[in-house]
This record gives structure tokens, sequence and C-alpha cells, in this order.
């Protein structure tokens, strides 16, 4: 999928997947150095919505070490299944909140996968 700044493009799609398994939405984002501040404020508020979502589990931002990477921001989402990531993508306040005409600024890449192996200690550390 292509970078995209319209409304219909934020959204990843899934096929043939299980409804009822868990998924991973992993969203790139195309970044001008000089647009952190902004971009993160963005990122934020709308963060919030989706937290307050049933089947929402865990939400990640990483920003690229480099200043030249492609997309500087990624967006990691973990839903406790596609059935959850749906519903919370197909309601008129999601149009809302992703639809501000500030994310044209920053076009994106969304798409969701399954797990297929994981490893490791699944605790979150805070940054800050």
């Amino acid at each position: 999928m292509p970078n995209t700044t319209e409304l219909e493009g934020r959204t990843a799609k899934a096929s043939d997947a299980d409804a009822n398994l868990p998924v991973t939405l992993i969203n790139k984002f195309v970044v001008p150095p000089d647009r952190d501040e902004e971009f993160v404020a963005l990122w934020t508020s709308t963060s919030h919505y989706f937290r307050g979502q049933p089947g929402y589990l865990s939400l990640r931002l990483h920003r690229a070490l480099s200043p030249d990477a492609d997309y500087r921001y990624v967006n990691v989402a973990r839903w406790a299944s596609l059935q959850d990531f749906q519903a919370a993508h197909a309601t008129e306040e999601f149009r809302r909140v992703v639809g501000q005409e500030a994310w044209k600024a920053f076009p994106s890449n969304p798409a969701l996968y399954e797990v297929l192996v994981e490893d490791g200690v699944d605790g979150l550390r805070a940054a800050c």
C-alpha cells in the first residue's frame, strides 16, 4: 500500500483473516524533521480515541534514530481481535479524529499483521 493522506487509506485492511484472532497495526509516517512536535501532539491527541475502544491492548510510538529515515515515526498498536480493530475504525468519531486537516501533512502507510513468533519479555516501560 502506498503512502496516503486520504481518510479511506488511513485504515489498514485485512482480507481473509479470522475476525477473532489478535492483530497488530503497524503504521509508518512520513514526518519532516522540523515538524516533530506538531506530529507528536497530533498523534497523542488522536491516540486517546483508540485507548478508549473495546479490544484495545497497547500502543507504542517509535521514532527513528536517523533523521534521514523515510519513515521517521512508526506506530505499533495491538488489538484483542480483528473485529475490535475494525469496529474502532468504523465509527463517526474515528472519521472525525483521523479526518482532521492536520493529518494531511503526514502521509502514512498502515498495515495489519498477525504474530507468527514472539520471544522475550513483554513488559512495557515508559521512556519518560
